[in-house]
């Protein structure tokens, strides 16, 4: 097993959407998300936003309209034989000018959406081959031993490619550091459609330094794969660790009764004074199975210890034993 290392990684820059990353080229109409200089198609220093290339392309169409307008505007005073021709065609040239720039101004958000999109559509291949040379990038990179640097690239490449490979790369290199509760990590977009050791192993390590990312998605993927985890070596342990994740939050103790009814006795000590305190909170709750087996395993090892006597020993979940399984 390789021996992790630390580092520091820069954290993840969010936006509202994934796409607000992206990079053009304005010369080959290449994609990139990794904020370069220079195209990694062409070698040009001609990289620019897409959103900014896609203002001046909205833009630049709506003068071309205006420049239109104009010369129809010209011509036809320009045909006119006379003043009062002359006028009525300059008045209605006027007007239609008018209603043309306060159109262009209306709806100039929802033309501006619409060439983001054409844009992208027209560069499908570009954006497909950018981003492509952009996760060569990183494993070059990874290659040459900047593991973090290597993370970050294919983190960027991986909001947009959404692939089982590009989230085992980034995985495989998580599980390479020493994880801290300071870094800026990730689990939800990680998640893989297989089972796959590594990745539960993550899952593990998370459950240990980072309880608040494990939510609905990391659940419903552990106890789909709770038979090959328990294989594992340390499966029983990373699964009792995501239990203890479960007791942050009463709604996950409500949705996941099942972890919890199996994971519960292994629980550590303050993980299931956790897990007690969220039964306490709701007395009036028929709790089930997780009340029975919370219950016994109160009664059998905290029943006299002093940090539990807040609850007041939890006659509430007696009853629970009417529900008992059959």
């Amino acid at each position: 097993m390789n021996k992790k290392i630390p580092v520091q990684i820069s954290p993840y820059i969010r936006t509202q959407y994934s796409y607000e990353k992206l990079k053009i080229c304005r010369s080959c109409g290449n994609f990139t998300v990794l904020g370069d200089e220079e195209c990694g198609a062409c070698g040009k220093s001609a990289l620019v936003p897409a959103q900014e290339r896609a203002a001046y392309l909205t833009g630049r169409s709506a003068w071309l309209e205006r420049l239109l307008a104009l010369v129809l505007w010209g011509a036809g005073i320009g045909l006119g034989t006379n003043d009062m021709e002359w006028a009525v065609a300059g008045a209605a040239g006027l007007i239609l000018m008018v209603l043309l720039i306060v159109m262009q101004n209306k709806f100039a958000e929802t033309r501006y959406r619409h060439q983001l999109a054409r844009l992208f559509k027209r560069g499908e291949e570009q954006l497909v081959e950018g981003l492509g040379i952009d996760h060569d990038e990183a494993i070059e990179v990874f290659k040459e031993g900047d593991k973090p640097l290597a993370y970050e690239m294919l983190r960027e490449v991986g909001m947009l490619v959404r692939t089982d490979q590009l989230r085992m790369e980034q995985i495989l290199l998580l599980q390479s550091f020493i994880l801290r509760k300071d870094m800026d990590l990730m689990l939800e977009p990680l998640l893989t459609h297989r089972f796959s050791a590594d990745l539960v192993e993550y899952i593990g390590e998370l459950a240990k330094v980072r309880k608040d990312l494990i939510k609905e998605k990391a659940f419903r993927y552990v106890l789909v794969h709770e038979l090959q985890i328990l294989r594992m070596e340390q499966g029983e342990q990373i699964l009792t660790r995501v239990a203890g994740a479960a007791v942050r939050m009463k709604r996950y103790v409500i949705m996941y009764p099942h972890l919890l009814v199996r994971y519960a006795g292994k629980l550590p000590k303050d993980r299931f004074l956790r897990l007690c305190m969220i039964l306490k909170s709701e007395p009036a709750r028929n709790w089930g199975e997780v009340g029975i087996e919370v219950y016994a395993i109160f009664n059998a090892r905290y029943k006299h210890d002093p940090e539990f006597q807040s609850l007041g020993g939890m006659t509430f979940l007696a009853g629970s034993t009417r529900y008992s399984r059959h």
